[in-house]
């Protein structure tokens, strides 16, 4: 009965996550989520390997998305929905596997399925299929070296052929994943060989693994250098800061956390959050003379800690994080690897009344943070729980038409029904794909958005080289200004 009511839980989670947050039903779906959905409409091989516009972000849900697009005949919006989940699922049970008690995977469940509202994206963008990736491939390798053996037989080759594999998507879908396998690899030898007997046998039971490294390394690297190859550039990308600049942003890395520590920002919930975090992570720092760790839970403990502090100080030190205004987007990692540094120790701690305190914080806590997420895109912004593709699906009944908006406004109001509506920002935004933008200009019958973009519809324009006049008068549509031109 109790692992009834587990997994059922576990279910529940996972089917209210989607029902909330995948892109078919996520109320603050934008252009970004729509370009991935597009892309499997559009899936073209080898330009399309990194999100368009951009040499980063590897097109792993697009290319995946094709089996559900194809393969099963569902739009490109529900193939996206189902395939970033199934990612998401995979990513969760895979960590899970690493932790001993139901306690502990329940609360990981909410975790990893209703963040607090500043990591959302965790759901959303890169860093959730990254971390995924990294927790399946970490899961591999804790099968793979559970046990002692005498000689590498099949089964464990096609461990290592698929942890190296893993490692190399890991890297394709977000460069920083780089810095985490790096660490997963060289813990992997301290524990495996430094910290245990140095024999002759101990080296020649590692070198099979070594070879697959090596290899991985080789293979990796010319992929992704092949793939940002075929991509747009984005030179500013890869720069760091200097000295005064890594202070800018852990000023405004400071300055945010100081907004909600002291219930300055629009977020009560995740602030209260964030005080229980804090007193759960100096309560373990007191105990953690209590806190003793199996060998294999020392390991991945270290992991996770090292991950936070290194993929913390990447995020300071990148010029393109400043340039953004440090965005709390790129802190979904550092979520993750904290939440399973401390559900680890918190497992390890001996037994006694403080644990069990400490475990109902937990729930608390977690609990706090998933409600606070629903509680503010109900009733702060955008003050509703109704699925952004509802909106969108309203363009339908304009028929066959292009659509030409801000950045914001366009990519998102074709995502139901990208056949039938084309649509590209104006020529002074982020064009994602120009040869889009070339579509929705052959269509005959054209329709404009304002929002973001101008005060009022002028009676001409011009974009992408074509003059187009005004027909008719603006009318409220999909949550939008529009009025139709024409050519």
């Amino acid at each position: 009965m109790k692992n009834f009511l587990f997994y059922f839980g576990i279910s529940a989670i996972i089917i209210l996550s989607f029902c909330f947050y995948s892109s078919d039903f996520y109320p603050l779906l934008g252009s970004d989520d729509a370009v991935t959905v597009l892309m499997i409409r559009n899936f073209q091989l080898p330009h399309d390997l990194y999100f368009w516009g951009q040499d980063r972000y590897g097109s792993l849900i697009p290319m995946l998305g094709q089996l559900f697009y194809h393969g099963f005949g569902l739009s490109p919006l529900t193939s996206e929905s189902v395939t970033h989940y199934l990612l998401l699922i995979a990513g969760y049970f895979a960590f899970a596997g690493l932790l001993k008690t139901k306690f502990s995977r329940l609360i990981l469940a909410v975790v990893w399925f209703f963040p607090p509202l500043r990591l959302i994206d965790l759901l959303r963008l890169n860093l959730g299929q990254e971390y995924s990736l990294l927790a399946i491939s970490i899961f591999l390798i804790h099968k793979l070296y559970e046990r002692e053996f005498d000689k590498y037989k099949l089964k464990q080759h096609l461990l290592l052929l698929s942890i190296t594999i893993l490692f190399i998507l890991a890297t394709w879908v977000s460069d920083l994943a780089a810095v985490s396998v790096f660490l997963i690899l060289l813990l992997q030898v301290y524990f495996g060989f430094w910290r245990t007997d140095r024999h002759v046998d101990r080296i020649f039971r590692w070198r099979p693994g070594i070879y697959y490294a090596m290899a991985g390394l080789l293979i990796g690297s010319v992929f992704i250098l092949y793939a940002k190859q075929q991509a747009d550039k984005s030179p500013l990308y890869n720069n760091l800061n200097d000295f005064s600049t890594i202070l800018a942003s852990v000023r405004f890395f400071g300055n945010s956390m100081e907004e909600l520590l002291f219930f300055k920002a629009a977020e009560p919930f995740t602030s209260v959050y964030l005080c229980m975090v804090i007193l759960l992570s100096i309560s373990l720092f007191y105990l953690r003379g209590r806190i003793h760790f199996e060998r294999n839970q020392s390991k991945w403990f270290l992991f996770f800690v090292f991950d936070f502090v290194l993929i913390f100080c990447v995020i300071m030190a990148s010029k393109w994080s400043y340039m953004n205004g440090v965005p709390r987007r790129y802190f979904a990692g550092n979520y993750i690897a904290f939440w399973m540094a401390l559900l680890i120790a918190s497992e390890c701690l001996s037994e006694s009344g403080i644990k069990k305190a400490l475990r109902v914080l937990m729930l608390i806590a977690v609990v706090t943070a998933g409600a606070g997420s629903l509680y503010n895109l109900k009733y702060i912004w955008p003050k509703t729980l109704k699925p952004r593709a509802a909106y969108a699906r309203e363009f339908e009944s304009l028929g066959h038409i292009g659509i030409i908006g801000n950045y914001w406004n366009s990519y998102i109001n074709s995502v139901t029904d990208p056949e039938q509506i084309v649509a590209t920002p104006d020529d002074r935004s982020s064009v994602r794909n120009h040869e889009m933008a070339f579509e929705v200009m052959k269509r005959d019958t054209l329709y404009v958005i304002r929002d973001g973009w101008m005060e009022t519809f002028p009676d001409s324009l011009n974009q992408f080289g074509t003059p187009l006049y005004k027909n008719g008068n603006e009318f409220r549509l999909g949550d939008c200004y529009v009025c139709r031109y024409k050519k």
